[in-house]
């Protein structure tokens, strides 16, 4: 092996060895691992939870000053960086990578419980006008703006140091502006290098696994096959050949290619649901829950209940939905790195924050507004169907009382499959491109690596799955989102310290670093463009 590819032996040995020994006990004792994580999670968040609502406001704010400040005008690579991908092409593999399976998974399921089990604290009864509004302005707030902010914010730095101040390509190099170049040989920059990668390994898992469940019900539904073990390992196999066969391709063609095909179909879905559905219900509810979310966006931040008849409802929700992202956060952020170059700063937060924000608020709204006309006025019991099989069954249910039910359920569990195969491959690149001593974000790392690592994460996924420990990983990641918000927060305020430092010139730009100010452009071929998207520019342009 080359000396550019010797392997990071902690980074691989510590989260396998951790894994294998969670799986274990997952295994000897399921219903025992569980109630003990799941108590040790709520003493966690009843007592910081609080900490993390106030980062994620920070990282809000923090990405946001990026936009209107001078640092918005920094080109990623230096001023002569030339783009590799095209908008469409970075806004569908950022979105496609970001939300995974996950707003597949909720679309439907999470504007219907909040509606009809609002948090107690609130007095709403169930499946009133106020828990309806209040439910949507809650989706919204797990789903947009707030989200994607914490996973921008590492992106931002990390983009940074990467590409204008060339570090190496991991997580660690995002304290340089704190500690210095000195500390990417201390055991300290291996320790933050090792817990995000522990993070990203659990937080794909579940993904993974949810996404076996949610196919499981869609093969019962196409043959009556019920779910059973064999299911689930047939389809976790299914999966792992795709998104190992993509992934091995590396970026440019097989994660970009199914980044495109992801987004156009996500699009198709919604045109599709928008026109046979409720659209004037759609409409309306998706404006007032708007105004909603964003004239209570501050309050619903800082929410944390300590009241009598609290039941702990935005630990387990809000607060837990802030340290699941986080665990993506470091390793989504160093992904979006990968796509950055000749962009500059603003457009990296667009592109990867508002775009799919928006994105967010459109995909809830119609997935929202047509669950919740169904329940409300069409007498269709949606929520009898999500208490009896989950949220896994409940999207399935919807596209059984839509037009070409049969044709749209089978294109929704196809989106599915795309969903985890383009968020599963990326991930499995960047974790192998962090096994590596010296790693570019140019580069792609060996297929060896990247078979191990697409290994171990469908392993993972499958053990719990089997085992019915699939809430232990998701308590397990959560765990790990608690001290990489101390993370974060620390690598941001050291960025911001850092660039206040930064010359800068007459007009108020910042002087760029020595090591690329007159470099030229990487002379990388661009990603060839999106054949539909050059076919619908050229009927505009003909028009």
């Amino acid at each position: 092996m080359k000396p550019k590819y010797a392997l990071r032996a902690p980074i691989i040995l510590i989260p396998g060895v951790i894994f294998i020994f969670l799986v274990v006990i997952g295994f000897v004792d399921s219903a025992g691992f569980i109630a003990t994580l799941t108590k040790a999670f709520e003493v966690m968040m009843y007592n910081m939870g609080w900490f993390v609502s106030l980062a994620m406001l920070f990282f809000i704010l923090f990405v946001a000053v990026v936009i209107f400040h001078p640092v918005g005008r920094i080109r990623l690579g230096g001023p002569n960086a030339k783009p590799k991908m095209s908008y469409w092409q970075w806004f569908g593999v950022s979105l496609t990578t970001g939300i995974g399976a996950g707003v597949v998974f909720w679309g439907a399921a999470e504007p219907l419980i909040f509606a009809m089990e609002p948090a107690p604290s609130f007095g709403y009864v169930p499946g009133s006008n106020e828990a309806i509004l209040w439910g949507m302005r809650t989706v919204f707030l797990h789903w947009t703006l707030t989200p994607y902010a914490s996973c921008v914010a590492f992106g931002v730095v990390l983009a940074y140091v990467c590409h204008n101040m060339k570090l190496p390509y991991k997580v660690s190099s995002g304290l340089v502006p704190v500690f210095g170049r000195k500390f990417l040989t201390s055991k300290w920059a291996l320790a933050v290098d090792v817990l995000t990668v522990f993070a990203l390994v659990g937080a794909v898992s579940g993904g993974l696994g949810y996404g076996v469940l949610q196919l499981s019900q869609g093969v019962n539904l196409a043959t009556g096959i019920q779910p059973s073990s064999a299911v689930y390992i047939s389809l976790g196999i299914a999966l792992f050949a795709a998104y190992m066969s993509t992934g091995i391709s590396g970026l440019k063609k097989g994660i970009t290619w199914l980044g495109d095909k992801n987004t156009q179909f996500y699009f198709i879905l919604l045109g599709f649901m928008l026109l046979v559905g409720p659209i004037g219900y759609t409409l309306n509810l998706m404006t007032q829950s708007l105004g909603a979310y964003l004239s209570n966006l501050l309050e619903a931040m800082t929410y944390t209940s300590p009241f009598p008849n609290g039941e702990l409802w935005p630990q387990w929700w809000d607060m837990y939905w802030w340290v699941d992202w986080l665990a993506y956060g470091p390793m989504l952020g160093l992904f979006f790195v990968r796509m950055g170059y000749g962009r500059t700063l603003r457009e990296f937060v667009v592109v990867n924050w508002l775009m799919p924000a928006v994105f967010g608020f459109v995909w809830f709204s119609i997935f929202g507004g047509t669950v919740l006309h169904g329940q409300f006025f069409e007498g269709i019991d949606y929520y009898s169907i999500y208490q009896a099989s989950g949220a896994e069954a409940l999207t399935l249910a919807v596209f059984g009382n839509m037009p070409l039910s049969t044709i749209m359920k089978a294109f929704m569990l196809l989106i599915i499959a795309i969903s985890l195969v383009t968020q599963a491959n990326s991930m499995v690149g960047t974790l192998s491109s962090m096994s590596l001593k010296e790693a570019s974000e140019s580069e792609e790392p060996p297929a060896g690596i990247k078979f191990f690592w697409g290994i171990l994460l469908m392993a993972v996924a499958l053990v719990f799955t089997l085992s019915g420990g699939i809430e232990g990983i998701k308590i397990v990641k959560s765990f790990c989102g608690m001290p990489i918000t101390f993370l974060a927060v620390i690598m941001l305020v050291g960025f911001i310290k850092y660039m206040m430092k930064r010359p800068r010139t007459v007009s108020r730009d910042y002087v760029y670093e020595d090591v690329i100010r007159d470099a030229p452009d990487s002379g990388e071929e661009a990603v060839p463009p999106s054949k539909t998207m050059e076919k619908l520019a050229g009927l505009f342009k003909h028009r």
